[in-house]
């Protein structure tokens, strides 16, 4: 049942007009919510310095593994190049000179719309108790959904809308049934939310806005809130950021009340850079796509690394096994991004039918026996004075994590002799070190150069693999 305080609920449904309406109310009506709760005691509010007095929790610190899944209609065309990604057909498949639009008329016709392919989002073979098992046995600490993509296709039962997920192919509550699922393994649960870009809107969920209108703003806030009251997510994953200011998208305004709530249920939530042309600069954590895989330093603010592990987010039938990465290549990595502050937002890209192709599967499930064994070393661990270093005579490269008095030092390369030297480490005297995975302590010598490990004879060839050195060395040596 709708709240009687809420008069513009879907039910009964409204007409496309109605739901106009509403979007153009929802700033109006919403807002003094806002100031009510800060009236109860909560603390922020929408300026930037209130905003950034507020940091990424403990938790979302400790956790390090995060799964991102992309599942909406784009699921059923399930199609782009291979180095594009699917989840933006809605946006390309009616733009002539593309690869999609070629595909789209020689595969469908130019006669079927988008809004066609919802009776065929069917997620028949969807069961969230499997996926929230499969994700924390891959070791993840936290699942973000997309909630909402560009496409303005809600992922849950909207008041505002008939299109989405309750109302239009699965009929149901993707993003409750989910959060259920998540939260009773142990997880937490965030909702992703694109919005801040539409580029398809059908008539089901009234006039086409003119992008970026203050009538449309409103809306897709109206939307976010709705997302925020009812799933109470512990992280709020903005994007479509590009094309706006956080000024235009009131994004101000929106993170105060998503703030202010969880103050009010005393949850410890996190918020991305993503509130408009302010990525790398705002937020509790930082956010980017692929071009971080490579970054080189150790970053200070808390950032989150978020690709797929093919080149798409939604689900590619087009795209080869070669484009995923390996096991070894997932856990480099991760671990490479973990000693540079960052947690690893990996995304899943279901079927249409609600199955995770087995490509992702296996990763999932190699990972997540990899951090049987190294999840010490990962978990709960925050950079060293040095995020990375290599080994003297072969090169092995090595990346460096610290918990309390303790650093462990990943192998990202299989060794090739008895012993390594980690150059620049001056050892306590009394410091152990050993392999995880292995009880037995390791021999190990100091030099001039630094410390000189003797490995088992039967060291792993991969993936990585961590020292445990503890006490911490007393710091790093300089050349």
């Amino acid at each position: 049942m709708c709240p009687e305080s809420v008069p513009f609920c879907k039910r009964p449904r409204p007409s496309s007009l109605s739901v106009f309406v509403i979007g153009l109310l929802a700033g109006l009506i919403l807002l003094p919510s806002l100031a009510a709760a800060q009236e109860k005691g909560a603390p922020y509010e929408a300026t930037y310095s209130s905003l950034e007095a507020h940091t990424a929790p403990t938790w979302f610190h400790d956790a390090k593994l995060g799964i991102f899944i992309h599942w909406g209609v784009y699921a059923v065309p399930a199609w782009a190049p291979p180095a594009e990604y699917a989840e933006w057909y809605p946006e390309r498949y009616d733009e002539p000179g593309t690869r999609t639009y070629r595909y789209h008329n020689k595969t469908y016709g130019n006669d079927v719309e988008y809004e066609d392919f919802v009776s065929q989002f069917r997620a028949q073979r969807w069961d969230p108790e499997r996926w929230a098992k499969l994700f924390k046995d891959a070791g993840a600490r936290y699942v973000i959904p997309v909630a909402e993509h560009h496409d303005g296709f809600p992922m849950w039962d909207s008041r505002y809308t008939d299109w989405d997920a309750a109302d239009k192919g699965p009929q149901r509550d993707i993003i409750g049934e989910l959060a259920e699922a998540v939260r009773a393994e142990d997880m937490r649960f965030g909702a992703s939310y694109h919005a801040m870009l539409n580029y398809y809107t059908p008539k089901y969920s009234g006039p086409h806005p003119a992008y970026m209108s203050d009538d449309y703003v409103r809306y897709m806030n109206t939307k976010a809130r709705e997302l925020i009251d009812e799933y109470h997510p512990s992280v709020l994953w903005l994007d479509g950021d590009w094309m706006g200011t956080p000024e235009q998208f009131r994004s101000k305004e929106l993170i105060a009340y998503y703030y202010n709530q969880a103050a009010e249920r005393d949850q410890a939530v996190a918020v991305n850079d993503r509130w408009g042309k302010s990525r790398g600069a705002r937020g509790d954590f930082y956010t980017q796509e692929y071009q971080y895989d490579t970054i080189n330093r150790l970053i200070g603010h808390k950032w989150e690394n978020t690709r797929g592990m093919g080149e798409s987010f939604g689900y590619n039938a087009n795209e080869p096994r070669s484009n995923y990465m390996s096991l070894d290549a997932l856990v480099d990595l991760f671990v490479d991004n973990v000693s540079k502050n960052a947690n690893l937002l990996l995304n899943v890209g279901p079927k249409a039918d609600g199955t995770i192709p087995a490509v992702q599967r296996e990763l999932l499930t190699g990972l997540g026996e990899w951090l049987d064994v190294h999840g010490e070393g990962i978990y709960g661990t925050r950079p060293w004075v040095e995020a990375t270093g290599t080994t003297l005579r072969d090169s092995l490269r090595v990346r460096f994590t610290q918990k309390e008095d303790t650093v462990y030092a990943f192998l990202l390369d299989t060794p090739s002799r008895s012993t390594i030297t980690i150059p620049r480490l001056q050892p306590k005297t009394e410091m152990t070190v050993r392999l995880l995975g292995r009880s037995a302590p390791l021999e190990w010598t100091a030099t001039e150069k630094g410390l000189r490990i003797t490995l088992p004879s039967d060291v792993p060839e991969r993936p990585a693999h961590a020292l445990k050195i503890a006490p911490a060395p007393w710091r790093m040596m300089r050349d």
